[in-house]
């Protein structure tokens, strides 16, 4: 069983090594940054945030690491205005078998 402190060390190893978040938009990849990360009972969430900047239609986002490398991403689709910033997350569930 994976204890506590494993989520603790999964964690900070998937926080120090993020670079950023980018969302597809418009078939131009934009920047966002990364708001918070948390860990859960059962995974560890990654919070982006995309400001008022960012505008279009969104069909993909994906998490940078430092190495340059997708580490996750994730299709959807979503009509951004500049009114108002958007907020992502990717959850990555933690489960043993």
């Amino acid at each position: 069983m994976i204890t506590d402190r494993g989520f603790e060390f999964l964690h900070k190893a998937i926080k120090h090594n993020i670079d950023k978040p980018q969302a597809l938009t418009n078939g131009r990849w934009q920047d966002g940054k990364v708001q918070k990360t948390e860990v859960t009972s059962n995974s560890i969430r990654i919070f982006c945030y995309f400001d008022e900047t960012v505008v279009g239609k969104i069909t993909k986002y994906r998490l940078l690491g430092k190495d340059g490398n997708v580490f996750l991403e994730k299709a959807d689709t979503a009509d951004k205005s500049y009114e108002r910033g958007l907020l992502v997350l990717f959850e990555i569930q933690i489960k043993e078998g």
